[in-house]
């Protein structure tokens, strides 16, 4: 599948390495662009927590569109219960839709569907994410500047760049 996130679950000892690792680089993200005049440490306290779970809850909802997608494949339709029945499925499914799923699942840069694909859900959650730091970082009486300054680098500092690394680096199974 798209990057070992929604797999995380397998393997608990990734886990425990990349989540306080995300965290950290989101508490940058939050600190470093504040200018020196606001109290930085409190409103990377206050606000990281937000931030981060914002961040988490996006990249998960980017890999869950991804998944979803899925279900659209007609191996996913057609309920197979014998290779015979995949293999038909298979013969009577477009080039183009066998690409797409093929691409969604192993690299998405092997089909330009879902090469489209990825980029639009890419870009549709930096679009999301900007709208909700923006937010955050308004609440704690920034100029609009420096909202706007910390939104965009928080945005593209925490955006799902994982979606776009190809699983078939990862696994000789795909």
């Amino acid at each position: 599948m798209i990057m070992p996130v929604w797999l995380m679950w397998l393997i608990p000892p990734v886990v425990f390495m990349i989540i306080p690792l995300k965290m950290l680089i989101d508490w940058f993200a939050i600190y470093l662009p504040l200018d020196k005049k606001y109290n930085r440490k409190e409103i990377t306290v206050k606000a990281s927590w937000k931030i981060w779970l914002t961040d988490i809850g996006l990249h998960l909802a980017a890999v869950g569109i991804m998944y979803a997608s899925l279900y659209i494949d007609p191996l996913f339709r057609g309920n197979p219960t014998s290779f015979d029945d995949v293999k038909e499925i298979s013969n009577a499914t477009p080039d183009w839709i066998v690409a797409f799923f093929e691409g969604v699942i192993a690299n998405p840069f092997d089909s330009i569907y879902s090469m489209i694909f990825v980029l639009i859900v890419f870009v549709v959650i930096i679009l999301v994410q900007f709208k909700l730091t923006q937010k955050i970082y308004a609440k704690f009486g920034l100029n609009a500047k420096q909202v706007t300054r910390s939104s965009i680098i928080s945005t593209l500092l925490m955006a799902p760049w994982i979606i776009m690394i190809p699983t078939s680096l990862f696994s000789s199974i795909i």
